[in-house]
This record gives C-alpha cells, structure tokens and sequence, in this order.
C-alpha cells in the first residue's frame, strides 16, 4: 500500500502540531446502496469497491490517507458480505439511543455492521522518519444494541472489535482498543464518539489496523477523524540542552540535565509504545529501578522545548 509522508505543519498556542496522515472520509463518493461482496464467503479474500456501491477501499491521490478492506470467514462460515450490508463510506449517522450524532470531523465516516464474519481494514502506512513524538488517534463510535459473546471465538455470536497500530518497523503491535475476553456492553462505550490514542516511537514505520466481527445490522460500528501528527516544542531544540547519564544505565536511576533552569516534564516509552512513567522533576534524577532491561524512549520537556533521546537499560 501506499506509504504517506510529512504533508504540513498546525500551529497551535504554545506547541508546534505536525501533521503527517490522516482522514475524515470526506474524499470518496458516497452511495445510498448496500455493498453486495461478490466473493466467495467460505474463504477469506480482499474486498473491491463495486460500481454504486459504498467505498470500501481508496486509493489516496495525495490528500486523505487510504485504506484496504479485507473479509475472514468465521471457522463455520456464515453468509458473509454477499448478502448486502452496510459497510464502508458513509454520511448515514450512528444514533446515541435517541437522536442521530454527528460525525466528529465532516459529515462522512466509515461503518461496519452485520459482517457474519471478521471485516479487516487496513490503513495507507506511515513513516514516522525524522519525527520527534508522534501520536495516532482516531474517533470511534459503538451503536448501542445487544452485543453477544466474549469475541473470544470466530464463530458467530461472538462479538468483537479490535483497533491497533502495528509498528513494522519493531514488529509489534500498540492496541487502542480491544474487546476481546469482555462482552461489548459490559465496556459501557456505546452509543458516544471516543477518541482512541497511541503513543508512537519515532524514526518507525506504522500502520492502523481495525478488525471487526458482527453478525447483526444493529450490531454497528462507526468511524472517523484519523490523525497522525508530531507533537513539537515552538523552539527550535538545540541536541545538546538535554544529557541522559548513564546510558547505558545501570544502577537504577538516571540523570537528566539541562542548560536551562525549571522543571522538566519526562515521559518514557518502551518499543510497544507503552507511556511507563511520567513525572515531573525539579532536580535531575529520575528513578527508573522498575524498568525491565531493554530499549526506551525519553521524551523530555521544559518550557516550549521537546526532545525525545534514547534510553538502554541494562
């Protein structure tokens, strides 16, 4: 698939916002059809875009990032797509349990609903070359119905939803939500738009990923507002106003100095993306004795600077 690269930069008050993909659904044509799957429903296969039919993947052209869908039967398979269903681009409007919502961004989005089987939508990737603290988000609507199962088999009856960010680069994987071993209703998050969140490593090459099993109409889940974007200082950072020592590190702390005088917020990431500690320092010393050996990623700020270094703990 296509690979996206920096497209332009936000300024917003003090912090310097970097966009580098996203989309809101705005740029494919609509269509007040179902889409029919023309394929067969006992294998799994990719997804094509039928003529008058809602978009289920797109090509970008060089605006909003792309995306390809995908259909995995459950291991018993059912009827699948070929029945007509309402899934891919959209401007029909998920209900709260009384009244339409809005989309969060434009007046389009993307749904999945009554599959009979896994739907997989996979985004454009992204590299993250050069970045300092990149993030993901992504808007994310549950319909308020009576979900089944636990999702913890591919059979129907079993209801699920995955989103997650693989980072290629590391060969992991981020999630941003995932339903998997807990009934949907049990997660009190329907029928309101959520943003999900993910903390990206820097100089990777990622890629979002839904995956969605339902075997109703009113099982429905809607999408919108994709963002990637690089979280910057207003001041350009000289490499040198921040040291890390030791690093390696060692003895169960570490000292983070700067050439300027306040405190210093510091957030550190492990390779999954995982935030494991964020803290304010007054002084220079920063107690990492419960970090597992490995790679980390510091992201330090102070003032409106921001730099991210690289941590080894050993």
């Amino acid at each position: 698939m296509k690979k996206i690269t920096l497209l332009a930069a936000l300024f917003i008050s003090a912090a310097s916002i970097a966009q580098i993909a996203s989309t809101s659904f705005e740029e494919p044509p609509l269509s007040t059809m179902n889409y029919t799957d023309t394929g067969d429903p006992n294998v799994a296969h990719d997804l094509v875009n039928n003529t008058d039919e809602p978009f289920v993947d797109f090509t970008s052209t060089g605006g909003e990032i792309g995306f390809d869908a995908s259909y995995v039967p459950y291991d018993t398979p059912g009827e699948g797509l070929t029945d007509g269903d309402f899934v891919g681009v959209t401007d029909f409007r998920p209900f709260d349990g009384t009244d339409p919502v809005d989309y969060t961004d434009g007046t389009q989005g993307y749904q999945i609903s009554d599959v009979d089987g896994n739907y997989i939508l996979e985004f454009d990737q992204v590299d993250l070359t050069g970045t300092t603290a990149p993030t993901l988000a992504i808007d994310y609507f549950i319909s308020i119905t009576g979900y089944e199962g636990d999702g913890t088999e591919n059979a129907s009856g079993s209801d699920r939803l995955r989103i997650y960010v693989r980072d290629l680069t590391n060969s992991t994987e981020i999630d941003i939500l995932d339903t998997t071993g807990t009934d949907i209703n049990d997660l009190l998050i329907e029928g309101q738009w959520i943003t999900g969140t993910a903390s990206l490593l820097p100089d990777t090459t990622i890629q979002l990923v839904i995956e969605a099993r339902t075997n109703a109409s009113s099982e429905a889940f809607f999408f919108d507002n994709l963002d990637v974007a690089d979280i910057l200082g207003t001041d350009s950072v000289d490499a040198d106003q921040f040291a890390i020592f030791p690093n390696p590190a060692t003895q169960g702390f570490v000292n983070i100095t700067s050439t300027l005088s306040g405190n210093k917020e510091v957030a550190v990431y492990d390779v999954l993306g995982k935030q494991v500690i964020n803290q304010t320092l007054a002084g220079d010393r920063l107690d990492v004795a419960n970090l597992n050996s490995g790679v980390y990623i510091v992201r330090i700020t102070q003032g409106n600077a921001t730099i991210t270094k690289k941590l080894v703990i050993k």
